[in-house]
């Protein structure tokens, strides 16, 4: 067992979840599901209960625990990009599967987990600091998914004018919402996760790993 994984709470559908960031992203897999032995809060026993998988490297835990907890901006897979067209087919491929457009780079997928699909351009100019920094900054509070060409002429000082007439960065991103709630602006009403956000198990056999009975470490997360 690794000594750290992130661990993230689903309704039922955590294998489904982690199948979708397989096929999605690179250096992604699922490599293993496991069933609840006995019935437990927020299911029954032969459940999927909980699913071993990567995200572009990092380990994570998908946990089947019930509609109890739901997933916040609070917490976001941040995605890099090298070029428009990965940082489309991205932001398209989680959008277009039930999710939805946020602001500043960030968007949510069907589950209710938010992602922020962030192209490299824009984190090497805010890490340059002064002018070049602030114009990034400022282009980028203004749109949604990221316009790499936009961040560009925003670096080279063509998009400083332009920026000044731009609506206020409290009017836009999910994190200036939640500080000034009566600023929502532009933020998409979606999201906090709804009801519509709640798919049901995948039911689909899985051919590339079998599913095993759940050990008793795990166990005991649900006994508590």
């Amino acid at each position: 067992m690794r000594k750290n994984t992130i661990c993230r709470w689903y309704d039922h559908d955590a294998e489904e979840a982690a199948r979708f960031y397989a096929r999605t992203f690179p250096d992604s897999t699922v490599s293993a599901v496991d069933l609840a032995p006995s019935d437990y809060p927020g299911g029954k026993a032969g459940d999927v209960l909980t699913v071993d998988f990567t995200v572009c490297g990092v380990p994570c835990l998908g946990l089947n625990g019930g509609d109890t907890f739901r997933h916040s901006e609070a917490f976001s897979f941040q995605i890099a990009t090298d070029d428009q067209a990965e940082t489309d087919r991205y932001w398209n491929a989680i959008v277009g599967n039930g999710g939805a457009e946020s602001a500043c780079d960030w968007c949510q997928d069907k589950w209710g987990l938010s992602w922020q699909v962030t192209p490299r351009v824009l984190t090497e100019a805010m890490a340059k600091g002064g002018d070049v920094a602030k114009r990034a900054f400022e282009a980028m509070m203004g749109i949604g998914k990221i316009d790499v060409a936009e961040i560009e002429a925003a670096v080279r000082g063509k998009a400083a004018q332009e920026s000044a007439s731009a609506p206020p960065p409290r009017q836009l991103c999910p994190e200036w919402r939640r500080w000034n709630p009566e600023n929502t602006g532009n933020v998409s009403p979606r999201l906090t996760p709804t009801s519509q956000s709640r798919s049901r198990r995948h039911e689909e056999p899985s051919e590339d790993v079998g599913a095993s009975r759940l050990p008793s470490s795990r166990v005991a997360l649900l006994s508590k």
